[in-house]
């Protein structure tokens, strides 16, 4: 299923049918969240709100919305497909109506049964970003559920032989076997040619965890990179985040999919869109040197860059 599912194109901007599609109404379903989190989701449906053809509708939801009050709003207004945005929304609105499609994001989503795009990132990007960033790496080591992350490992063992790159996953089942595995693997980790990378998983408490992963990676010059923007700030060398805007638009267009072919199997597709953020003081420790013609294509630079 993972290669086929991943053997789908979604060009962000490729919305040739939409011309026709000025009366359809679109819900776009958000959560209430803490300033924390709001960024991540107004980038998201200002993305989806910026692609024409269509007339979006938000609707907020909160711990008291229930399936029957967005079931009764959803066909008051005609709705004709639903964008549901974070996890908990997702699951109030994956029931609604098996006739009309619900495409999820904004959530680390895992397959089967369910059709959007998860905040888990393609492992193409992050072993070409690794190849562009520390091309001195030639192993990376992977602690990870197999419940949030097993159904991107197959691809990443394919992937990391096309950068020439010895990929070690490490499948865990809790803190205690999570934190017992990074010790091993610190202990483990050669210096300048091996890397961790750390992925979007709640199997690890990362703000336990990561003190001690970056300052054993500090003192034996290990590369550490993520997909947590965070984590770069905190000395991770770098970081592959959503870039949430193009991913709306890349929302509605598997949307459109399931509009035109409504008898489509649900398929997940890992995150595609990213920005990069990089930590210069870590690549100076790890002896890595960027161009500032480099450094000007960084989303993001810690500590910050003139």
């Amino acid at each position: 299923m993972l290669v086929l599912l991943l053997s789908i194109s979604i060009h962000p901007f490729a919305f040739a049918n939409t011309q026709n599609k000025a009366l359809t109404n679109i819900a776009v379903l958000y959560p209430t969240v803490s300033q924390q989190y709001s960024h991540m989701f107004n980038q998201l449906i200002a993305g989806i709100n910026s692609v024409p053809g269509y007339r979006f509708i938000s609707y907020r939801v909160n711990q008291n919305t229930t399936e029957e009050d967005v079931k009764k709003w959803g066909h008051s207004l005609n709705i004709k497909g639903y964008i549901a945005l974070g996890q908990t929304t997702y699951k109030l609105a994956e029931n609604l109506a098996a006739d009309v499609p619900i495409i999820g994001g904004g959530m680390v989503a895992t397959p089967p049964n369910i059709s959007g795009i998860s905040l888990s990132g393609d492992p193409e990007a992050f072993f070409r970003h690794l190849q562009l960033i520390a091309p001195n790496i030639d192993r990376v080591f992977f602690v990870h559920s197999q419940k949030n992350n097993g159904w991107l490992t197959q691809r990443a063992r394919k992937i990391s032989k096309k950068y020439n790159i010895e990929f070690i996953p490490l499948v865990v089942e809790n803190f205690k076997q999570a934190s017992f595995q990074y010790k091993i693997v610190l202990k483990s980790v050669q210096k300048k040619t091996d890397a961790i990378w750390i992925p979007l998983d709640n199997v690890a408490p990362l703000n336990i965890l990561l003190p001690e992963i970056l300052q054993v990676a500090w003192d034996k010059q290990i590369t550490v990179f993520s997909n947590n923007l965070l984590h770069v700030r905190r000395g991770a060398l770098f970081a592959l985040y959503p870039d949430s805007y193009k991913q709306g638009r890349r929302l509605v267009a598997l949307l459109q999919r399931y509009l035109d072919r409504p008898n489509s199997p649900p398929y997940l597709y890992p995150t595609v869109d990213f920005k990069i953020g990089v930590n210069i003081k870590t690549a100076t420790h790890l002896n890595m040197r960027y161009s500032r013609e480099m450094i000007k294509k960084f989303d993001k630079v810690f500590p910050s860059y003139k």
